[in-house]
C-alpha cells in the first residue's frame, strides 16, 4: 500500500509540474489546453484514489474521493479523444456535432452526483474489482469512455500510418504511453487481474512521465503536429509513391482527380501509359535506375491528351533511400503546359525577329545584311580549309555567287505602278527560289537587284544554277509582261567563282557586279560566266 501512495504521489507532483509549464507557455493552441485538460483529470483521479487508500475510515473523504473518482475518469476519456482529433488535424473547428460529443459526459455527471437516491452508477465503490458492484449506467459510462479512448488512440494511429517514417518522435511516446494506460485499464475493468484500481492510476503515472519526456526531450509543447498527408493533399501538383517493384503505394488527391485508373498496388507504369499514350515506359524505368543508382533527382517531360488540347507535365523523380537502401521512389508530376506555351510563343517571337531582322520584308529573300555576314562566312570557310589543304582546294569546297537584276524593270513600274512592281518582285522570288539547289541562298541586294550565294558548289554548277535562272525568268508568263520592250519580261545576270587564289569579299562582289553589267551592255536576258577565278 505504501508503494502505492509514493508512485501517486509522485504521478500528482508531476501532473502539476505539467500543467504548470502548460500554464506558464504564452502561445497556447488547442493541442496544449487537451494536453492540460487530461493532465488536470488525472490528477483528480489519482488524488481521489490517494485519498481513499490513505483515509479509508473518514466516511466525508470517501464520499467526495469516489465522486471524483469517476469525474476523473469522465474528463480523461473525452480529454483523450479531443487530444488525438487535435493532433491528428493540428486544429479543429467546433460544431454542434462536438457538443454532441459532451451528452453522455454530462449525463454521467448528473447520475454520479445523484446516486445516493437510485444508484444507477454503483452500489457499493471499491478500489478492489471484485467487491465493486455496480449499477446498469456504468456499463453506459466504461463504454463510453473506452470509445473515446479508442478512437482517440486511432486517431494517433491514423497520423503515423499516413506519415510513415515522417511520424514523430514524440507523438510515438504519447501513443505508446496512452496505450499502456488503455491495456492496465482494461484488466482492472473487466476483472482479468484482481488488482487495486490504484494500478491503473500507477499506470497513467507512468502514461504522464513518458509524456513530460515528449515535452522536455522533443518539445512536444512548441511543435504544432501536422499530417503530412493533409499537406501533400493540399499541393496541387501530382505526388506518388511507388515501390521497387513500380507499384503504387500512396498518391496525394490531385494525382487521384486528374488521372484515371489511380489505386495501390496498381502499377505506376501501366497508369502512365494509360493517361499518356505516348509515355515511354522504357526510359522512366532507366530514369527511376538512374536515379537509385546516382542517389539524386531526375526529371523526365510528359505529354498528355486533354480536351484543351496537349498537356506537359515535368516529373521529377527522387529515390527513397533509408541508411543507403533504397525503400521507393517518389515522383512529383508538375503542370508545365502554361510555362511550356509560353517558351513556344518566345521561340515563335523570336523567330519572327529573326526572320525581320535577315530577311525582306517585301520579298522574303535574305536582306543585305543576311547576305554581307554569310558572305563572310563562306569566305573564311573557304580560307580554313585552304589553310589546313595548302595551295590548291577541292573546289567541292569552294562557292560561287550570282547576281541578276531585272531588265527595264523602272519602265515596268512606270507603266503598271509601284504596286505592281512589288508583286512583280515577289513572284520573281517564289519563282526562284523553286529552281535552286537546297545549299544556294538567294538574298535581295538591293532594288531590283539580287544575289544567290552558291555553297559548297563547283564552277560549272554555278553556271548550270545561273542559267536556270535566267531560263525560269524568260519563260513565266509575268503579269503585264507584254507592255516591256521585246514583249516579254527578262533578266540579266552575271557571275563570279571563289578559289585559291582568294582575295576578299568586296573583290567577288564586284567581280559579279561587273559581268551583270556586262550582261546588259551587250544584250540583257543573258549570263556573262566569270572567265576568271577569284
Amino acid at each position: 500500500m505504501f508503494v502505492y501512495q509514493v508512485l501517486l504521489v509522485v504521478s500528482i507532483l508531476l501532473m502539476l509540474v505539467l500543467i504548470s509549464l502548460i500554464a506558464l507557455k504564452n502561445k497556447k493552441r488547442q493541442i496544449h489546453y487537451a494536453v492540460m485538460v487530461i493532465a488536470i483529470s488525472l490528477f483528480i483521479w489519482n488524488t481521489s484514489v490517494l485519498c481513499l487508500i490513505s483515509y479509508p475510515g473518514t466516511p466525508w473523504i470517501v464520499t467526495v474521493s469516489e465522486k471524483m473518482y469517476f469525474t476523473g475518469i469522465i474528463f480523461v476519456s473525452l480529454a483523450t479523444l479531443f487530444t488525438g482529433l487535435i493532433f491528428a488535424q493540428t486544429r479543429i473547428r467546433f460544431s454542434w456535432k462536438h457538443a454532441l460529443l459532451l451528452i453522455v459526459p454530462v449525463i454521467s455527471l448528473v447520475v454520479l452526483f445523484t446516486n445516493a437516491y437510485h444508484h444507477f452508477f454503483y452500489t457499493t465503490f471499491s478500489l478492489i474489482p471484485s467487491e465493486q458492484d455496480f449499477g446498469f449506467y456504468y456499463t453506459i459510462h466504461t463504454v463510453y469512455s473506452y470509445l473515446c479512448i479508442g478512437i482517440g488512440l486511432v486517431c494517433f494511429l491514423n497520423f503515423a500510418v499516413k506519415n510513415y517514417g515522417f511520424f514523430s518522435k514524440q507523438a510515438i511516446l504519447i501513443f505508446s504511453a496512452l496505450l499502456i494506460s488503455l491495456i492496465a485499464d482494461s484488466f482492472s475493468t473487466f476483472h482479468i487481474f484482481n488488482w487495486s484500481a490504484a494500478v491503473e492510476n500507477v499506470v497513467f503515472s507512468v502514461t504522464i512521465i513518458i509524456i513530460i519526456l515528449a515535452m522536455v526531450k522533443y518539445k512536444f509543447l512548441s511543435v504544432v503536429p501536422i499530417a503530412l498527408q493533409k499537406v501533400v493533399d493540399i499541393i496541387s501538383d501530382v505526388y506518388v509513391v511507388f515501390s521497387e517493384d513500380d507499384e503504387i503505394i500512396d498518391f496525394n488527391h490531385a494525382f487521384e482527380m486528374t488521372w484515371s485508373g489511380v489505386s495501390r498496388k496498381t502499377g505506376i507504369r501501366a497508369v502512365m501509359k494509360l493517361n499518356c499514350p505516348d509515355f515511354d515506359a522504357e526510359k522512366f524505368g532507366c530514369l527511376v535506375s538512374q536515379a537509385i543508382r546516382e542517389q539524386t533527382k531526375v526529371s523526365m517531360e510528359i505529354s498528355r491528351p486533354s480536351s484543351d488540347g496537349v498537356k506537359y507535365y515535368l516529373g521529377e523523380i527522387t529515390p527513397v533511400m533509408v541508411k543507403g537502401s533504397h525503400v521507393g521512389t517518389i515522383i512529383l508530376i508538375k503542370d508545365i503546359t502554361e510555362q511550356k506555351r509560353n517558351l513556344e510563343e518566345v521561340i515563335r517571337l523570336n523567330e519572327k525577329l529573326q526572320s525581320l531582322a535577315t530577311k525582306d520584308w517585301l520579298t522574303q529573300a535574305y536582306n543585305r545584311y543576311f547576305f554581307d555576314e554569310r558572305l563572310e562566312q563562306e569566305i573564311e570557310r573557304v580560307g580554313k580549309i585552304q589553310a589546313k589543304g595548302g595551295e590548291t582546294i577541292n573546289t567541292d569546297y569552294s562557292f560561287g555567287l550570282i547576281m541578276f537584276d531585272i531588265d527595264y524593270f523602272k519602265i515596268y513600274n512606270d507603266l503598271n505602278g509601284h504596286q505592281a512592281g512589288d508583286e512583280l518582285l515577289q513572284t520573281i522570288v517564289n519563282i526562284v527560289k523553286e529552281v535552286l539547289f537546297s545549299n544556294d541562298i538567294l538574298c535581295r541586294y538591293g532594288g531590283e537587284e539580287f544575289a544567290v550565294i552558291c555553297c559548297h558548289t563547283k564552277a560549272k554548277g554555278v553556271e548550270i544554277a545561273a542559267e536556270k535562272i535566267k531560263k525560269t525568268v524568260e519563260t513565266y508568263e509575268f503579269k503585264y509582261q507584254h507592255t516591256q520592250p521585246e514583249g516579254n519580261l527578262t533578266i540579266s545576270v552575271g557571275t563570279a567563282y571563289y578559289a585559291p587564289p582568294c582575295f576578299n569579299k568586296n573583290d567577288l562582289i564586284q567581280k559579279a557586279d561587273q559581268n551583270l553589267y556586262l550582261s546588259k551592255k551587250t544584250g540583257r536576258n543573258k549570263v556573262v560566266f566569270d572567265d576568271m577565278q577569284i
